[in-house]
């Protein structure tokens, strides 16, 4: 049976890995609660509202998107 001796590598592997997935799930929520607040007291500007944070959810995927195919191409070689 062949033993597995990379914990060490895993460990890094997975918490880097993990970061770069939580923190936007984190910024997301936190757009998300910030949304719901805004229209709960101006319900008239909800187009308003919802392109400010479309933007902003744009430019969160773009950076997780760059930060995961870094991550790819550092890993894969």
């Amino acid at each position: 049976m062949v033993e597995f001796n990379l914990w060490g590598e895993s460990f890094i592997f997975a918490s880097i890995y993990s970061v770069i997935i939580i923190i936007p799930c984190v910024l997301v929520a936190l757009l998300g609660r910030k949304l719901i607040d805004q229209i709960a007291h101006f319900p008239t500007r909800a187009p308003v509202f919802h392109v400010s944070i479309f933007f902003k959810l744009v430019i969160i995927e773009a950076v997780t998107f760059t930060l995961l195919i870094t991550f790819f191409h550092v890993f894969a070689n």
